[in-house]
């Protein structure tokens, strides 16, 4: 026998995800920095239910380069990921310490 379920009831029990602005201007920050090297040219902003997305591009129509996502755990509360394409390089329990991944030495070009 099939159960029914209301998914208008069950999209309501996943609680959004959203970022603070705080948090948003610590990632433009970020951003920023990376668009004085021309680096990064452009960025996109993503809600969906259970997390929040930052993600930086080369250029308007490529691939994600890098992603910031803030997740809601089952248990524990939020969660900081950085994703480099598909793969994850760092989780961290705040967003200062997730952005320690992009504090790269800067290098004298001559």
């Amino acid at each position: 026998m099939a159960t029914l379920v209301d998914l208008g009831n069950y999209r309501r029990t996943r609680s959004q995800v959203s970022l603070q602005a705080d948090e948003l201007r610590a990632l433009m920050n970020v951003y920023s920095r990376y668009v004085m090297r021309g680096e990064w040219k452009d960025y996109a902003i993503d809600f969906q239910p259970g997390y929040a997305s930052f993600t930086m591009f080369k250029h308007t129509f490529d691939q994600p380069l890098f992603s910031v996502v803030k997740i809601r755990r089952r248990v524990g509360g939020l969660e900081w990921l950085v994703f480099n394409g598909k793969e994850r390089v760092k989780r961290a329990q705040s967003l200062a310490d997730a952005l320690t991944y992009f504090d790269k030495k800067m290098e004298l070009v001559q």
